[in-house]
């Protein structure tokens, strides 16, 4: 196996454990909410903040380190458009994680400590994060799309579902924030 072989062998290697690991939390998220399980979805929302410490940052940093030493093994460059769209979702998907999961985590947990447990609100934010979150691994399956596609400026219709995968989900989870905040609370009638 070359060198450029164990490069991509890695890097496709932890692209599935960073989009399955998150996607499992989506789907366990989306089903605890339905279940309308606080304490279970408290649990799940622990161990993410762990995973995310643990699997998540450092798969996601390895796979941009193999992808730049991918690249300057290859025979393309950073001038190609399918290279910079992946370094933008990339660094889409790092800002999400920086400026809106980590600050809105740590909140929640601040609030569930000061509760004693999981309570309405914390509850609320919960689960608002999580549906936000499905715009993050959007990003990332559009990277994944960018990646196996190579999309030049010339492949308009790879370009447009790419993006439209990200504007569809956009388009779902801001549907569906707008629909939590006009449900009545647990409850009430």
């Amino acid at each position: 196996m070359s060198y450029y072989e164990t490069l991509l062998f890695a890097h496709i290697l932890l692209v599935a454990i960073w989009i399955g690991g998150g996607v499992m939390l989506l789907v366990l998220g989306s089903r605890l909410h339905g279940a309308r399980e606080s304490g279970a979805l408290g649990a799940l929302f622990a161990q993410s903040e762990w995973l995310a410490q643990r699997v998540f940052i450092p798969s996601s940093l390895l796979v941009l380190i193999s992808g730049i030493l991918l690249v300057l093994e290859g025979s393309w460059g950073f001038d190609r458009l399918w290279v910079v769209l992946g370094l933008v979702g990339f660094a889409a998907t790092a800002g999400t994680g920086l400026f809106v999961i980590k600050p809105g985590s740590e909140a929640i947990g601040g609030a569930i400590a000061a509760a004693g447990g999981v309570d309405e609100d914390s509850e609320r934010a919960m689960r608002r994060l999580f549906t936000l979150q499905r715009i993050d691994y959007a990003v990332i399956a559009a990277v994944i799309a960018d990646m196996v596609l190579k999309p030049s400026a010339e492949d308009v219709g790879a370009l447009v579902a790419i993006a439209a995968i990200v504007v569809v989900v956009a388009a779902t989870v801001v549907r569906d924030l707008r629909d939590a905040d006009v449900r009545p609370a647990r409850g009430s009638v």
